[in-house]
């Protein structure tokens, strides 16, 4: 009888971490707990996703060896954690050791180049110089210490021996110059890693913090995670949907162009799903909730940008292997060179020159700030191996909507109903001949005051036309229909398909053309009777032809183009 799979899947954010070598640091003391089966850290999401059999080890043992390994984990019980935001105050103090360390490092690399900085060294105390290395260089001896303690190499254990070595044998401005350095090579990776971090927590920031819950028919505001699969949430004009569910009530334009990228909104009536972090606009709704939290699709997207680093790519396994090999290498030829001969200065310049912090870091470093860019453009990177398999694609498969497109729909057609005979009354009162031109100044008045998107294509083909807007009269949105004012003395009404329904006199109303070419439709009526249609699609960007030819010469062969 086989035994039922008992192992629980923890997840908790790890503080403190700054480079990659961290992770591997917290990685290495989780994984050495009996009981744990996977280890995940991510660096730019400053988490640690575990997979451990309960009945061996504890979430309490595994804070303990994180902190042991010199991270803290927050005291609370685990659960999807909430990112941090950025602290300006904290990117701030950054900036300006950056600042500071990159000028001092010009004053000491120019000033020993021109020769006038040999005058001051020579007149400081060795003392004064050592105190000044020490003190540069606390934070990175302290953490090549405890690693050292652990029986861990890190990156910077082989430049520390340098800055040893360059001690020992006086060159005490040698040792501070390879401080300044691995100081700054800190802060830039710092720098990026924080940059990394912010495409996620501007990804977070979409989603909304608090909803509205339905509870014995009297609404209760509560954290988001308090909410529950089966919940009813209320959502109100102007607000986003906080949960992936489904429409038990209520009409209301949704505009999912954060989930879906399709720049025209959805008409949400009973029925339909809704997606988090989507805006409500034109009514209000009441969704019962089926996903929450990490498991809606907006949470899952930000799981994909957090976790993209643990798809590693070759590049960076390849650069884990050689840091493995060469530090132990480098120290032997040092130790060679010594025996060899008797030179500690020698010795200290193979320390010093042959440190590999930079293939070791830049690579992985390169690959979590081209994912985090990325995710700041909307392109989602699952992870480095596939950002280097990008560079062999030879076919490109391309959305329509927001991608080769603006998303800002535009009028393109303008069909009359070719029975309104009745146009005569309204170019008489619009001052306009033309029908069409009739029909759009109308339309356009009565959207004057809506804030759907296609109202602005409306009001913007209006003014493209010259056309002097009318002012409405008795303006009313009406929800999953559209709007009704009262124009020049004719009743104007500018909706969906739905406005025919309510009519009473039914006409033919070729449409179906124009939804074929994917077009969206605004039919318009007069006093209760059809009159016409005003056709919207989006508009091509104008770097799309440039793009392609770029796309082609580097190398792609076929670019197809995917679109409902």
């Amino acid at each position: 009888m086989q035994r039922a799979d008992t192992s629980q899947r923890v997840e908790f954010p790890v503080l403190g971490m700054d480079c990659v070598e961290c992770t591997q640091h917290v990685q290495r003391a989780i994984s050495a707990l009996p009981g744990v089966e996977a280890v995940q850290v991510f660096l730019a999401a400053e988490k640690a996703v575990v997979r451990l059999d309960p009945r061996r080890v504890d979430f309490e043992a595994i804070r303990g060896a994180v902190e042991e390994a010199g991270y803290h984990v927050p005291s609370r019980a685990p659960e999807a954690p909430q990112l941090r935001l950025s602290q300006p105050f904290a990117r701030s103090i950054l900036t300006l050791l950056g600042v500071v360390f990159g000028a001092v490092l010009l004053i000491v690399v120019v000033g020993e180049w021109l020769g006038a900085f040999e005058a001051i060294t020579q007149r400081l105390p060795w003392p004064v110089g050592w105190v000044l290395v020490l003190v540069a260089g606390l934070p990175v001896f302290r953490n090549v210490l405890r690693a050292a303690l652990k029986g861990q190499v890190i990156a910077h254990t082989l430049m520390s021996l340098g800055v040893l070595a360059a001690l020992a044998v006086g060159e005490w401005v040698t040792a501070f110059v390879v401080v300044l350095f691995m100081r700054l090579g800190d802060y830039v990776e710092r720098f990026t890693t924080e940059r990394a971090r912010g495409a996620v927590k501007d990804l977070t920031a979409l989603a909304p913090q608090k909803a509205r819950l339905l509870k014995d028919g009297v609404e209760v505001e509560v954290p988001l995670e308090q909410v529950q699969p089966g919940d009813v949430v209320v959502v109100r004009p102007g607000e986003k949907i906080p949960v992936d569910g489904v429409v038990l009530s209520g009409q209301a334009t949704v505009d999912q162009a954060a989930i879906t990228g399709e720049s025209m909104p959805l008409e949400a009536s009973p029925g339909t799903r809704v997606y988090a972090a989507t805006l409500v606009s034109l009514g209000s709704l009441q969704v019962q909730a089926q996903q929450v939290g990490r498991d809606t699709t907006f949470g899952r997207v930000i799981k994909l940008v957090e976790e993209a680093e643990s798809q590693r790519a070759e590049v960076q396994r390849l650069a884990d292997r050689f840091s493995a090999y060469y530090l132990p290498v480098v120290a032997g030829v040092a130790g060679l060179t010594f025996l060899l001969r008797c030179d500690a200065l020698a010795t200290a310049a193979v320390l010093v020159v042959a440190c590999s912090c930079a293939f070791a870091l830049a690579t992985p470093i390169a690959m979590l700030a081209s994912i985090g860019a990325g995710a700041r453009r909307g392109l989602l990177i699952k992870g480095g191996k596939y950002l280097e398999t990008l560079a062999q694609a030879d076919v490109v498969l391309i959305d329509k909507t927001g991608t080769l497109t603006l998303g800002k729909p535009q009028i393109s057609d303008i069909l009359v109903v070719s029975s309104a005979a009745w146009f005569s009354q309204v170019a008489a009162a619009t001052g306009v001949s033309d029908p069409s031109q009739a029909l759009l100044c109308l339309a356009a008045s009565a959207e004057r005051y809506s804030e759907h998107p296609l109202a602005e294509a409306v009001r913007l083909a209006a003014r493209q036309r010259n056309l002097s807007l009318r002012q409405p009269q008795n303006f009313e949105a009406i929800p999953g229909f559209g709007v009704r004012a009262r124009v020049d003395g004719f009743q104007v009404e500018v909706g969906s398909r739905r406005l025919l329904e309510r009519m009473p006199a039914q006409v033919d109303m070729p449409y179906q053309a124009l939804e074929t070419q994917g077009k969206s439709l605004l039919f318009v009526c007069l006093d209760g009777r059809p009159a016409g249609i005003l056709a919207a699609s989006d508009t091509l960007r104008p770097e799309v032809p440039q793009a392609i030819d770029d796309l082609r010469r580097l190398g792609v062969r076929h670019i197809e183009l995917l679109t409902g």
